[in-house]
């Protein structure tokens, strides 16, 4: 046993090489004295201490644990300092399983490589197990017992449905493919993550499963018709406990789809669609409706048949979406516009015990971001036009659109969003909502030869009305370079005039910033556009947080 010997003594030198990761690596020559192949390694415990006496199978690719039985060659116990070693495996393709009995943890590398006159090194960690919680539909009645298996190792778990669920436990830390005997039907399930001391979810889905949604179009009863037709507008579509069994549906696996519907039954191509929020208590669809009118409906559709994946560039940049943020990850600010390249970091004055985890709040759709003076978000890399992005947060007298919701604490004067020496919107206690751009002196001879050399400030204000503090607020706003301007305060527009007042040319403000205000914002969109009066009053209509259109419901 040269090679036993060799292993043990390179070992014991370098633990951590074998110990701190998981290998089928190759080790020449020794196994061609005895013409078998060799199988040998150390097994550490992630406190770094030996697997002591830990048992240990290398179990053949096609073993069922329900039918086979692992020959005695093919099990050893580990020595007092984890090492292990078995002789004479024939080639073929393996698992390898560990299990260490004192503390119960565990470890399955799988497909491990033997070859005829090769000798195998398989180090690593085991570690503490974790559990799978399976849920079957309806058709499997409580109290029915089941078998479930990982294909190619020993590890065979009965349980038992209830409550339309049964835990497997005690699983090695893994990507497992789980194969299930239930009611006389064998199913196949994989790429099950199972992380250590963590129960994961999964639904097997018994037999193939489908569920049609339908969203009409039409406008509440209390709203007029459109004034323009739309097109290429995002849409939220919301799953809830009230309109499908949205507990079940977080656990599938597979494809979300959604189609237009013409009044004459016409479908569409597939829209794009991105998903910013699934979980136990609801689901928010984003979809990009290419054309739209009131008699269309969205007809969205899931088919575990098909594999997960969604249509995105729901925020098109070429449509001039540059930002938008959704904060539906929390303090983890992503743009989620076509290109995304403004992600946002959100940084904090120190506040005691409070943590920035803690600034989640609830949100208009999904979560919002709670800040206050201590707190600001800036989208990094916007400082300056970056020719190589082809779009940008700087706007400079073209056009430009925003919208969001914002919920303030208090109404007095504070910032919600600004960028260096070009625009702000901010709340004034006397004036609302208030748009700002700024005028930069150029000292460039113009058309009439007329010099530029003042700068100013251009203001739009909403005025007070219908302002709540502690109350979700819609403001959208969009400027065109004719010059026109579109002023939304919830669903009302305002007829807000420019004013314009001198300005000293100066702001120390760089990148694009959220901050100087206490309270929470949501769903904000900054982009290169006009919007009309029919686009911006849908968006209001599609993400109020109550009696929201268009309303899904499950088709018969």
């Amino acid at each position: 046993m040269k090679f036993c010997k060799n292993i043990l003594a390179v070992s014991m030198a370098s633990t951590a090489i074998f110990g701190g990761c998981s290998s089928d690596s190759h080790i020449a020559g020794n196994s061609a004295e005895t013409g078998s192949p060799e199988l040998a390694g150390i097994f550490l415990l992630d406190n770094g201490n030996p697997a002591a006496f830990a048992r240990v199978h290398c179990v053949p690719s096609d073993f069922d644990a329900t039918s086979d039985e692992l020959p005695a060659a093919y099990s050893t116990e580990t020595d007092s300092r984890g090492y292990y070693s078995l002789d004479s495996i024939p080639a073929g393709t393996y698992a390898v399983e560990a299990f260490h009995e004192e503390s119960g943890k565990r470890l399955l590398v799988q497909n491990i490589s033997v070859t005829e006159d090769d000798s195998v090194a398989v180090s690593d960690t085991l570690r503490a197990p974790g559990s799978v919680e399976i849920s079957f539909n309806s058709l499997i009645e409580d109290g029915s017992s089941a078998v479930v298996t990982i294909p190619g190792t020993t590890i065979l778990r009965k349980v038992t449905v209830l409550g339309q669920k049964a835990i497997v436990d005690s699983l090695p830390t893994d990507t497992l493919g789980l194969r299930i005997y239930i009611e006389n039907d064998t199913l196949d399930y994989g790429n099950v993550y199972v992380k250590s001391d963590t129960t994961v979810q999964t639904l097997v889905n018994y037999p193939h499963i489908e569920y049609t949604f339908v969203a009409p179009l039409s406008l509440p009863e209390s709203e007029d018709t459109l004034s323009s037709f739309v097109s290429d507008i995002p849409l939220a579509l919301r799953l809830t406990a009230e309109n499908s069994d949205i507990d079940s549906l977080a656990r599938l696996q597979g494809r979300w789809e959604v189609v237009r519907i013409s009044k004459d039954g016409k479908r569409s191509k597939k829209l794009p669609i991105a998903n910013s929020v699934f979980n136990e208590k609801e689901a928010i669809f984003w979809i990009s409706v290419d054309s739209l009118n009131v008699s269309d409906s969205l007809e969205l559709s899931f088919n575990n048949a098909l594999e997960s994946g969604y249509a995105r560039d729901v925020f098109p940049t070429n449509r001039s979406y540059s930002l938008v943020y959704h904060f539906d990850s929390g303090t983890d600010i992503k743009d989620d516009a076509e290109k995304g390249y403004f992600d946002g970091e959100l940084s904090a004055a120190k506040t005691g015990a409070e943590t920035l985890a803690s600034r989640k709040a609830e949100g208009v759709l999904g979560t919002a971001i709670a800040l206050d003076a201590a707190n600001s978000i800036t989208a990094t890399s916007s400082a300056k036009i970056d020719s190589t992005r082809k779009v940008n947060l700087t706007f400079d007298g073209k056009q430009f659109c925003f919208s969001l919701w914002v919920n303030l604490e208090s109404l007095k004067q504070q910032t919600i969003f600004e960028k260096a020496d070009e625009y702000a919107f901010r709340y004034d206690p006397d004036l609302g909502f208030i748009v700002e751009f700024y005028h930069v002196a150029t000292e460039k001879v113009g058309d009439e030869g007329a010099t530029d050399t003042t700068s100013y400030k251009q203001t739009w204000a909403s005025g007070t009305n219908g302002i709540e503090a502690g109350k979700w607020i819609f403001i959208a706003f969009s400027k065109h370079s004719i010059p026109q301007t579109n002023y939304f305060i919830n669903g009302t527009k305002i007829e807000a005039e420019e004013t314009r007042t001198d300005w000293d040319g100066n702001r120390e403000l760089a990148d694009f910033k959220i901050g100087g205000f206490t309270g929470m914002i949501d769903e904000l969109t900054l982009g290169g556009c006009f919007r009309d009066d029919s686009w911006t009053r849908l968006t209001y209509l599609n993400q109020k947080p109550e009696d929201s259109w268009p309303k899904l419901s499950a088709r018969k």
